[in-house]
């Protein structure tokens, strides 16, 4: 069953955000006319169940957004405590910029096929005078630890993991969108678990895999449009 538990506010959410600085630019001329933010500390499709932690979505016209929780939890599928997911943005003549943070602690995937203390994916849009950026500045994890395996070295964006029996994991998963100039976007998903299981042929031998499920674990997007 899934279990959740919600907790009020705190000033963490708060002390997540960041500034992002702009060039100055005339007023006459327009800048971003939207802006777009979305984080999450887990979301689960898989064994019939579909569940999501509390998300929190950014208005285009700008804002903050908190989504938490104390505990989130699907059997054998993953388990997090204290999940605080922030958005924040704003649109004027001068500078556009949105924010996302994801964080979570206590991670547990699988039974522990991937875990770690604490999980934090951060995704930063802007758009100024100079044109328009995307990044994933102060994501990470702390203690990861993979198929009983400490990661102890940073992860690189998009690294791909096996996970025996399951299917495999995208670590610090990012996905960009955008020209770079009138516009900007990033998605950064820290775990992003592809559930597997192998295609038979008519011996008996394997003839490739198929998806059957997924499970994301701090999830953060921004964008500036």
């Amino acid at each position: 069953m899934l279990k959740l538990k919600l907790r009020t506010p705190g000033m963490f959410a708060l002390a997540t955000l960041v500034a992002l600085g702009a060039l100055t630019l005339p007023a006459e001329r327009a800048m971003a006319q939207s802006v777009g933010g979305k984080a999450f500390g887990t979301f689960v499709n898989a064994s019939g169940v579909t569940a999501q932690s509390p998300v929190a979505a950014l208005p285009e016209t700008g804002g903050y957004a908190l989504g938490e929780a104390q505990t989130f939890g699907v059997p054998n599928t993953v388990d997090a405590q204290w999940l605080t997911a922030v958005t924040t943005g704003d649109v004027d003549n001068r500078k556009s910029n949105s924010q996302s943070t994801s964080e979570l602690e206590a991670v547990s995937v699988l039974n522990g096929l991937v875990s770690a203390d604490n999980v934090t994916a951060i995704a930063s849009s802007y758009r100024n005078a100079a044109g328009a950026g995307s990044n994933a500045d102060g994501s990470g994890f702390v203690n990861l630890v993979v198929n009983g395996v400490p990661v102890t070295t940073d992860v690189a964006p998009n690294t791909r993991v096996t996970l025996p029996g399951a299917g495999y994991a995208v670590l610090n998963e990012q996905t960009r969108t955008g020209d770079g100039v009138t516009s900007s976007g990033i998605t950064v998903n820290m775990i992003h678990v592809v559930l597997q299981q192998p295609i038979l042929g008519l011996l008996g031998q394997v003839t490739g895999y198929e998806q059957v499920g997924e499970i994301v674990v701090g999830s953060a997007s921004s964008r500036v449009n």
